[in-house]
């Protein structure tokens, strides 16, 4: 390990981490000398992002187009009531920087997309992914496999998590651990399945460890393996994962757009942006149809801090109850956070006979256009 030398300063501010057995001045060190790249300032970025500030990453870049909402507050402490309406991504920055002045941050207020996240990526030194859909987090994967930079990855569902590190270099990855990427829509999201907040602070701080071992080579990261833990019942489980004989490696993003379906926002092209089953056509801001009308599907309290100009509000079970509320328009797309509710809901509108199509990324893709 080398790095930084460490100031009075440093040494003051981090002397109860330097005393560890096994840690001390080189480790910390290390860690003033390194650039992390989270990806996501929500439930898992939260903690994550706190964590590593405190123990002095020298230089952490956030990416993340979302604002602060109410409804975020309850697990994504990094935020606070007077920051709601802002960008997830300031906001963080601000609080980071009350924590520790002396570290770098860099904001990103925009989606991982094909177009940007090798030059995100190669950049940092390792990602840490706390994103909240499928299409992101393979993205991520497959960026990192491309660039040899490890990958600390985290996932909440319910009442249970699960923690990784992927790193091409030493064996498996996400495409290893679970091959086939999930259909748009077929698993739910946060805000459909719900979450609480203290599960995202165990599975936080877990990757936020897992990263802290990786930079200073204390311990053993937990790299071929995945680590579930069920917070019903307070246990902590890993399983081997080994990388799959003769799987091809990824060495290029644009033979896999397909699976990056809702990161494509306004880059991407409309039959990249994938299909579940055949019903669920998928649009991009950027193809939509003069004429379209707008639908945000998002529950009343995701749009109180924002929706797209001219859309029209109808939250997701009230537009299945009742499909009628669309008539009298030729053209319509559903859009939610992330494109992951829309889908599910133009899929199941279209088996009914009513003619929707889904925008790819929803509002995080349409927050990361210029404007």
């Amino acid at each position: 390990m080398s790095g930084k030398t460490l100031s009075s300063a440093d040494t003051a501010r981090y002397a109860r981490q330097i005393r560890l057995s096994g840690f001390g001045p080189q480790a910390q060190s290390a860690l003033l000398d390194s650039h992390v790249l989270v990806i996501g300032a929500g439930g898992l970025g939260a903690p994550v992002l706190t964590y590593l500030a405190a123990a002095g990453v020298g230089h952490i870049s956030i990416i993340d187009p979302d604002t602060v909402e109410l409804s975020n507050l309850h697990r994504q402490f990094i935020h606070s009531e007077t920051g709601v309406g802002q960008r997830k991504v300031e906001s963080a920055k601000h609080r980071l920087g009350e924590l520790n002045s002396a570290i770098d941050i860099t904001t990103h207020p925009v989606l991982l997309t094909p177009d940007n996240a090798l030059e995100l990526i190669g950049a940092a030194d390792i990602v840490i992914d706390g994103s909240d859909n499928f299409a992101t987090r393979y993205l991520a994967n497959d960026a990192c496999e491309i660039l040899e930079k490890p990958l600390v990855w985290g996932t909440i569902l319910g009442f249970d998590g699960q923690v990784a590190v992927f790193d091409t270099r030493q064996g498996a990855t996400l495409r290893d651990l679970y091959p086939v990427v999930p259909a748009p829509g077929s698993v739910p999201d946060c805000a459909t399945a719900g979450v609480l907040g203290a599960l995202c602070g165990s599975i936080g701080a877990a990757m936020a460890m897992e990263t802290i071992k990786v930079l200073t080579g204390i311990g053993t990261p937990l790299c071929n393996a995945v680590s579930i833990h069920s917070s019903l019942d307070a246990s902590w489980e890993t399983v081997p994962v080994g990388r799959i004989p003769n799987r091809q490696p990824i060495t290029d993003l644009e033979s896999h757009l397909g699976d990056y379906g809702d990161t494509l926002g306004s880059h991407g092209d409309e039959s990249a942006a994938g299909t579940s089953e055949g019903t669920d056509p998928s649009v991009t801001w950027a193809s939509l149809a003069p004429g379209t009308h707008l639908v945000d599907i998002r529950d009343d309290d995701e749009v109180s801090a924002g929706m797209v100009p001219g859309a029209q509000h109808i939250p997701m079970d009230a537009l299945l109850e009742d499909p009628g509320q669309l008539a009298g328009h030729e053209l319509v797309a559903l859009y939610c956070r992330s494109g992951v509710r829309s889908s599910r809901a133009c899929a199941q509108l279209r088996a009914q006979g009513t003619e929707v199509s889904s925008v790819s990324g929803g509002y995080l893709a349409y927050l990361s256009l210029p404007h």
